[in-house]
């Protein structure tokens, strides 16, 4: 509709898999590469991932179109089939007309053709897109096909194809077998922001577009904001902008355009700031303990898109006021007919004291008809049945005694309880140190998480986070939601992103991991780029 108006021949920013419009950067090569080398040198089984509308089916037809003709594929993109089905569409995709219906005359038509081409030094490719959503009884059974074999080389080469699931599908210990014969292995990562001007500009290029700029610089920017580099969400953006550019008789796309579009796709742009944003400005150096926990304040602050619990710390600080005053009164009253307040044998300057440091970490209600929560069970196994906002008991030992063998002081564990607090928020854990005359008192760490769990959450944001910083790993983002780890960020090396990945996995309560790191060789943490 809008080709006309501005010089174009065909739309440029269709979403079929056109090879014609593939924009090559170093992991789009990369992945090329890798493919076509497991195929020719028949490595077996050969699997790439990549998010949703990374290009991951234009990558599979830009294949089909330039291998040689020696190299014969059958391209397989439905995969709620059987195996028998899947045979059969395979030896049609392959040219081979077959009535048989059963499995075992398929098997033997399969590899029939598979030894014949052998001989003529052949190649057959049976490339699988959307592999995430086949079940573990398909992969079991494409496992055994791939048992079609020689002595020396692998008669049928199998391209798993897919989104990250399809990964952690492979990490099942009944899949494990089949891990093992994956060859090749690569993931395509989302288009960096400053890569999205190059993407539209090599789509307008492609249909033959010489003329002046139709996306101005703030168009660009938003674009990149509200596709997070996905190829098929640029496209879609670029051309409903470009349509309202045409229907509004302006020449050129705008950020005000863009952002319209967005609205109208319900698009929403990054979460929250980069955390080295952050740092730079706040003049924290990289590598420091400030730089560090600043970084994790930044990641573990809430998006505006997550739901937080309500916190009202004012009215609790009113509550507490209200309550010593009360406590107070009470004394004081009591006092008049006792004749003395130390007939009472309270220390009221402590109590103020404890009930300061120790601030509320939840709000319960008493409801007896409320099922507790796993954390609350545990504390009343481990401490009878006293209310959770209390402090934990303290296990005693004879290191607990001083030399008179009498019992250690109230005040004197409390003063324990805040200095072993303050050890479990610098390093996670209560920790003996050696040398010293007493043992610290064992606290149960989930104890200081909240009922519904928004402190737990930021607890693992933490323990991620410090995982890839004892890795010696920067310029990673960390953020969880509801159990899932997304990572962010760039890091210099491949070596460095999986194994950023690796340490967020090895994080007890982390149930899945999103890697959307980018890798650029050129970035050094810490240096300004």
């Amino acid at each position: 509709m809008y080709a006309k108006h501005f010089g174009l021949e065909e739309s440029p920013f269709s979403v079929t898999p056109d090879p014609r419009f593939s924009y090559t950067n170093t992991h789009y090569r990369e992945a090329f590469a890798n493919l076509r080398y497991g195929i020719e040198t028949r490595k077996g089984f050969i699997v790439i991932t990549g998010e949703a509308g990374t290009g991951k089916t234009t990558l599979l037809r830009r294949l089909m179109r330039s291998v040689e003709a020696t190299v014969h594929t059958a391209f397989i993109f439905n995969t709620h089939l059987g195996f028998t089905e899947l045979l059969r569409l395979a030896l049609s995709e392959l040219g081979i007309g077959s009535s048989a219906q059963d499995r075992l005359t398929l098997m033997a038509q399969l590899n029939d053709y598979l030894i014949e081409q052998l001989r003529k030094d052949h190649t057959v490719s049976l490339l699988i897109d959307e592999a995430q959503d086949l079940s573990d009884e398909m992969l079991e059974e494409l496992r055994l096909l791939s048992n079609l074999e020689t002595d020396r080389a692998k008669l049928i080469q199998i391209v798993l194809m897919g989104q990250p699931e399809l990964e952690r599908k492979l990490d099942q210990p009944q899949l494990r077998q089949l891990k093992q014969r994956v060859a090749i292995r690569c993931r395509l990562a989302p288009l960096r922001s400053d890569e999205v001007a190059l993407y539209i500009n090599s789509r307008l290029q492609t249909v033959g577009y010489e003329g002046k700029e139709l996306f101005d610089l703030g168009s660009v920017e938003q674009i990149a904001r509200y596709s997070q580099g996905i190829p098929r969400l640029i496209n879609v953006i670029c051309d409903n902008a470009l349509l309202i550019t045409y229907a509004t008789s302006k020449s050129k796309v705008s950020a005000k355009i863009v952002e319209e579009v967005a609205r109208d796709l319900q698009l929403v742009g990054p979460l929250q700031a980069s955390a080295t944003e952050q740092r730079k400005k706040a003049s924290l150096p990289a590598n420091s303990e400030e730089g560090w926990r600043a970084d994790f304040e930044s990641f573990a602050r809430p998006s505006p898109n997550q739901r937080q619990p309500k916190s009202n710390w004012a009215g609790v600080g009113i509550g507490v006021v209200m309550l010593m005053i009360v406590i107070l009164a009470g004394t004081v009253l009591y006092s008049h007919q006792s004749g003395s307040l130390a007939a009472l044998g309270v220390n009221l300057e402590e109590l103020v004291s404890v009930s300061w440091k120790n601030p509320p970490q939840t709000q319960l209600t008493k409801d007896p008809l409320r099922k507790k929560t796993p954390i609350e069970e545990r504390v009343n196994e481990s401490y009878g049945q006293a209310p959770l906002l209390q402090e934990p008991k303290l296990s005693t030992s004879d290191a607990d005694l001083g030399h008179t063998g009498a019992a250690r002081t109230e005040s004197s564990m409390i003063s324990d309880v805040a200095e072993a607090k303050s050890e479990i928020e610098l390093t996670g854990r209560a920790s003996d140190h050696p040398g010293t005359a007493k043992t610290r008192p064992q606290i149960e760490t989930s104890f200081y998480y909240s009922n519904d769990g928004a402190v737990g959450m930021e607890k693992l944001e933490f323990e991620i986070y410090r995982a890839i910083h004892n890795r010696a790993i920067r310029g990673v983002e960390v953020s969880v939601r509801e159990g899932t780890v997304y990572l962010t960020g760039q890091v210099a090396t491949e070596k460095q992103k999986l194994a950023a990945a690796q340490a967020a996995r090895s994080v007890p309560g982390v149930k899945d991991v999103r890697d959307q790191i980018a890798v650029n060789s050129f970035y050094y943490p810490g240096k300004s780029r």
